[in-house]
């Protein structure tokens, strides 16, 4: 199953996934800062022109820049995981009988088949990918809800799923990085130690 050298002839669109991905974590940390620095400007003055007005306008670019910034996290992940399995494991092969798993189960289970890592799925940067792919999905997958019939279930809900993107914005980049490290720590050595 692993390659016994290098592969002609495949050949991949190579979309900048990190750069995008990097350059929305930039974008949102500006937009941060600035709906930081407006809320408490208007704490402490009681007045500039319109207070209210300016923290909706950046909460709202701040929301816009999340949505890039966790599909852009997403896709990046996706690509890295596909990326470093192609490199251990024929690309046909895999195509077939993996690349239809979940990802977060890709990033569980490839390095156990590729280097022989064991990646708990309670390993931290896991649990922080799952919240990750449930805010994404909750973007990508969007879901209305009646407020009609269960008002306060589709409420705590709402709040529930808007809680889940905020925070998983602010650690995205760790997210990111803690599972690069999980690709690219060295592998265990065949005695254990």
């Amino acid at each position: 199953m692993k390659r016994k050298g290098p592969t002609l002839g495949n050949v991949q669109v190579a979309y900048p996934l990190a750069k995008v991905f990097k350059q929305a974590c930039k974008e949102y940390r500006e937009a941060d800062a600035a709906v930081a620095k407006v809320e408490q400007q208007s704490k402490v003055a009681n007045k500039a022109l319109n207070p209210l007005a300016d923290v909706f306008t950046l909460k709202q670019r701040q929301m816009e820049i999340g949505v890039v910034l966790l599909i852009s996290a997403g896709a990046y992940l996706e690509q890295t995981i596909n990326d470093y399995a192609l490199t251990f494991i024929d690309g046909n092969w895999y195509e077939e009988h993996l690349d239809n798993l979940r990802t977060v189960t890709k990033w569980i289970i490839l390095p156990r088949l590729c280097q022989n890592k064991d990646i708990s799925e309670n390993d931290p940067a896991i649990i922080a990918f799952r919240e990750l792919v449930r805010a994404r999905n909750a973007i990508v997958h969007h879901k209305r809800r009646e407020l009609d019939s269960h008002a306060v279930s589709s409420s705590n809900k709402t709040a529930a799923e808007s809680a889940r993107f905020w925070a998983v914005c602010k650690h995205v980049e760790s997210t990111v990085d803690n599972l690069i490290k999980l690709l690219t720590s060295p592998p265990p050595k065949p005695d254990g130690k």
